[in-house]
């Protein structure tokens, strides 16, 4: 069972990671912009917690954490260690050291590596979230997508979780649990 757990964190990692490299490149917010007539300003990490709400958290973390990038990442957990900023809590423990051993990657791990395909997560929070003081909780729909080198795509999974955020002493809201179910 402890294999199975890891596993799954690891997959979703990997997930999240290419999703935060998706969204980076694709609205590029990670370089410096001019506008005519203005001073040079640097727009911040739309992935950053700071000022975010738990659906935005709940969506950004589960992004990152199910974004795999099978040719550089050795497991799914290096996905989970990009989101060290968006969770708390034993997640953030997780996501801070890799285990020993290592989590097992998907049996599909070696020949995405092979092929160069990477994986992404698109998240949808299907539920306003339930705000009891510093804790909130939320469902969120997961849709993994293999891209392909070529520019093709593999639909991959399909899950729901229930995402738990916890808010600290800042007002910063982080995931500090999530449960999968896969649908079917």
């Amino acid at each position: 069972m402890k294999k199975t757990v890891w596993a799954i964190v690891g997959a979703f990692v990997a997930v999240a990671v290419l999703i935060t490299g998706v969204l980076v490149i694709r609205s590029g917010l990670s370089t410096p912009t001019t506008q005519e007539g203005s001073d040079s300003h640097h727009h911040g990490d739309p992935l950053a917690p700071q000022d975010a709400t738990p659906s935005e958290v709940a969506r950004n973390a589960l992004s990152v954490i199910f974004a795999w990038q099978p040719a550089q990442d050795a497991s799914p957990w290096d996905a989970l260690h990009r989101a060290e900023d968006l969770v708390t809590g034993p997640l953030e423990e997780a996501a801070a050291t890799s285990p020993t051993p290592a989590p097992a990657p998907p049996s599909e791990w070696a020949a995405w590596k092979r092929g160069g395909d990477t994986l992404t997560a698109a998240v949808t929070v299907t539920e306003d979230p339930v705000i009891s003081g510093t804790i909130a909780t939320t469902t969120a729909q997961l849709k993994q997508v293999v891209l392909h080198a070529d520019g093709d795509s593999t639909p991959y999974m399909t899950m729901t979780a229930t995402v738990t955020l916890a808010q600290d002493s800042d007002g910063v809201w982080r995931v500090s649990n999530y449960q999968l179910r896969a649908n079917r």
